[in-house]
């Protein structure tokens, strides 16, 4: 994907599935970075049949140098990691701004708890690659939602969407069903 499709892949979200999603604002434009070539921020409404707390989210996207895409959003679960967890080192350059910042993340691969399968599964049953990844950002450490791979329209732009965001509510195992029938009836709303 060149920047500018993204970029109207993602203004295109806000005019074709806002109300249906509950999507309160959308930000796009380009960089002249070499790994990041655009960016794109998708606010979802506190009022947002995809959203269970009544808090906005924010996915945050970016669209990479090798024309691959990059979401995030915050996924509020706890972990208890093993140190025998096995994990994939990420590094990230941020070149938007100077001096340029690398951000790590450990993308967990393989360990004793179960959400982080149940998350991967939930993504291959809907059609989408996720990763879970522990974040290092500003001396913090957040676990993130990640996608990263390609996507070819507004439609599966929207699908990633929906997934996500219904995905980033859940906080522990006790909330799989409620996040299965968001899922499903987002995914409806925009067929």
């Amino acid at each position: 994907m060149d920047t500018s499709r993204f970029i109207e892949a993602v203004l295109d979200l806000h005019n074709r599935y806002g109300k249906r999603l509950g999507i309160s604002d959308v930000y796009a434009y380009s960089a002249r970075g070499r790994v990041i070539r655009a960016v794109g921020t998708i606010i979802i409404s506190p009022n947002s049949p995809l959203v269970t707390n009544n808090a906005p989210k924010t996915l945050s996207m970016y669209l990479l140098g090798s024309g691959n895409i990059l979401a995030m959003i915050d996924l509020p679960i706890n972990l208890n990691v093993d140190p025998r967890c096995q994990g994939e080192r990420i590094e990230i350059t941020n070149d938007l701004y100077k001096p340029h910042t690398t951000a790590a993340a450990l993308n967990i691969t393989n360990c004793n708890d179960e959400i982080p399968n149940i998350i991967r599964g939930l993504g291959r049953k809907f059609g989408v690659r996720l990763e879970v990844w522990i974040v290092n950002e500003l001396g913090m450490e957040n676990m993130k939602l990640a996608f990263r791979g390609s996507l070819g329209d507004s439609r599966s732009l929207a699908r990633l969407v929906v997934v996500m965001t219904a995905i980033s509510n859940m906080r522990n195992m006790d909330d799989l069903n409620r996040v299965l029938k968001i899922m499903n009836d987002g995914l409806r709303a925009i067929t």
